[in-house]
């Protein structure tokens, strides 16, 4: 709070708005996020922190956020009007739309899944990538929970048939809570843990927090996932990368 009243003339130029009300509205170890309301118009006011030691670096954090609004996508995102370098803050315009609790009360999950995997592939596409000559297997075994995992090791045979020979700008955190949802399909938030990865990375991520939100089959998911990613950027082979996807899914699903 202290922070945003230090900021506040520079924050109301910037927004338009003459008089802000701030609400706090979600503290966790490496963020604050606050509401701003006036005149009509609603923003949202993200921290970055470096009170969680387990967290990346605020400032690595923040720099990532900042770079990737101040840039223009061919997918839906938030509207970045402020941000301040030296207090690590960034003030964003609320995005209107519901969040994915509307499609569970619904019984439309698959609904708002395949509206997370066509932005996600939109988002894949839209950054240059990487080349790189290994598979699936290669990719996924550098990460901690894989590293040593038994479970792991029988995925051998099918992991090492998908080759991977890009990386994409994954965007990182794609937890349902993350995403909007309105007439123009999804809006992504949150883009401090973007990063060049396997494309599946975010595939996963996706089906995991679902999955452990509506216990909706990850078979069933995965084959949404991938069938509608590959409607905005091609996937090679569906049938294999659903396939390897789901077990990377069930054996991270924790």
């Amino acid at each position: 709070m202290a922070v945003l009243r230090e900021l506040a003339q520079d924050i109301t130029r910037a927004t338009g708005v003459n008089e802000l009300s701030v609400e706090p509205m979600a503290r966790s170890g490496s963020n604050m996020t606050m509401l701003l309301r006036g005149e009509g118009q609603v923003f949202f006011a993200k921290i970055f922190t470096d009170a969680d030691v387990n967290a990346a670096d605020a400032n690595l954090r923040y720099d990532r956020e900042k770079q990737i609004l101040s840039k223009r996508w061919p997918v839906p995102m938030p509207v970045m009007v402020y941000s301040a370098d030296t207090e690590r803050v960034i003030v964003t315009r609320e995005v209107q739309g519901h969040g994915f609790k509307h499609f569970i009360e619904q019984g439309r999950v698959m609904d708002a899944l395949g509206m997370m995997a066509r932005w996600v592939a939109g988002f894949h596409a839209a950054v240059g990538t990487q080349k790189r000559d290994e598979t699936l297997w290669d990719h996924f075994g550098q990460y901690d929970e894989m590293e040593g995992n038994p479970a792991y090791a029988v995925l051998r045979d099918l992991l090492s048939q998908v080759p991977l020979t890009e990386y994409v700008l994954t965007k990182g955190d794609v937890s349902a809570h993350n995403f909007k949802f309105n007439d123009k399909g999804a809006v992504g938030l949150d883009f401090e843990s973007v990063g060049y990865r396997a494309k599946e990375f975010d595939l996963i991520g996706m089906i995991r927090g679902l999955h452990k939100l509506t216990g909706e089959s990850i078979s069933a998911m995965s084959d949404t996932v991938v069938q509608q990613y590959d409607t905005v950027r091609r996937i090679d082979d569906i049938e294999t990368t659903a396939a390897a996807v789901a077990v990377l899914t069930e054996l991270t699903d924790y």
